[in-house]
């Protein structure tokens, strides 16, 4: 295969195993179908929007190009599939529905395993302003980036050009929360449908149906299904692990005693001295000790059934 007849590439947008890619041809961008080889198939290897892929003409004319190779990914989340996220935009409000901190914290230590960055956005900041900026307080003081958004004051196309750069950007959260709303606010056309807080159950109905890249600026941004629970043990996370999603206990632990302090009942913790000093939000450590002890409790129950 002549070197340029292959194209170097971005999947946007994946379909029943045809994928749109957005690759430079004789110095113009264009996007194309493309099918994937069947070697990926037999590998286990499934390509994932965001993907930076290797495209060579497949001489048929309904799906012009396949997929020859892909890069290795920098990042990657499993639910929904997307590969070299930069950085997850996670979307929650502040009320109506009530936000669900266990699920915020749970997907700030997904992006701590996966090398993303992770900026909270509070929507409906107006509604209860006491407690916009109670939230805004606990996880500016644990170290993350804070966005507050209203209707009086949204999130601008500049805040974002300023996030994402040239990276791929996601907004993820709950359903109901104004995350696809926003987004297509800044992309300034609708490229999801929008839905309304279900009055008896207090949460959002899902609305968004696929994940695909759309071009912002330098970079790209998707928004992806809303959703109400999230697995860690699913996801792969080691209790050893869930430390570096709360970097402000993670700052206290270093000074433990002893180096496998799980800082959750030990005589002389540091990071418990910390906690009773109020240097670390309660609301916090509990949600700490209970992802620590989960997944602490079904590794040890599976090696018991092992055993058996």
């Amino acid at each position: 295969m002549a070197e340029d007849q292959s194209f170097r590439g971005v999947i946007t947008k994946g379909v029943g195993g045809v994928y749109t890619v957005r690759f430079c041809k004789e110095g113009e961008i264009t996007s194309a179908q493309c099918a994937a080889r069947g070697a990926f198939r037999l590998k286990g290897i499934k390509p994932a929007i965001g993907d930076k892929v290797h495209i060579i003409p497949s001489g048929d004319p309904d799906v012009e190009y396949v997929i020859d190779d892909i890069e290795e990914r920098k990042s990657f989340i499993a639910r929904p599939p997307v590969a070299n996220l930069s950085v997850m935009l996670l979307t929650f409000s502040v009320t109506n529905p009530a936000p669900d901190l266990t699920l915020l914290d749970k997907m700030l230590l997904i992006c701590s395993m996966n090398n993303i960055k992770p900026v909270i956005i509070f929507t409906k900041g107006d509604l209860d302003v006491d407690d916009s900026e109670r939230l805004c307080s606990i996880y500016t003081k644990a170290g993350y980036e804070v966005l507050v958004s209203s209707p009086q004051k949204s999130l601008t196309e500049k805040d974002l050009m300023d996030i994402i750069g040239n990276g791929i950007a996601a907004f993820a959260g709950p359903s109901g929360v104004g995350k696809s709303t926003l987004c297509n606010s800044l992309l300034g056309f609708d490229i999801m449908e929008t839905g309304e807080v279900s009055a008896k159950i207090r949460r959002g109905r899902h609305t968004t149906r696929h994940v695909e890249l759309h071009e912002f600026y330098d970079g790209f941004i998707c928004d992806t299904p809303g959703f109400t629970s999230l697995s860690l043990e699913d996801q792969g996370v080691d209790y050893r692990e869930v430390l570096y999603g709360f970097p402000e206990i993670n700052a206290f632990a270093t000074g433990c005693r002893f180096d496998d302090c799980s800082h959750r009942k030990e005589d002389g913790c540091v990071v418990r001295a910390a906690l009773e000093e109020g240097k670390i939000d309660k609301g916090r450590f509990e949600r700490y000790v209970n992802f620590y002890t989960e997944l602490y409790d079904n590794r040890n129950n599976y090696k018991s059934r092992r055993r058996q």
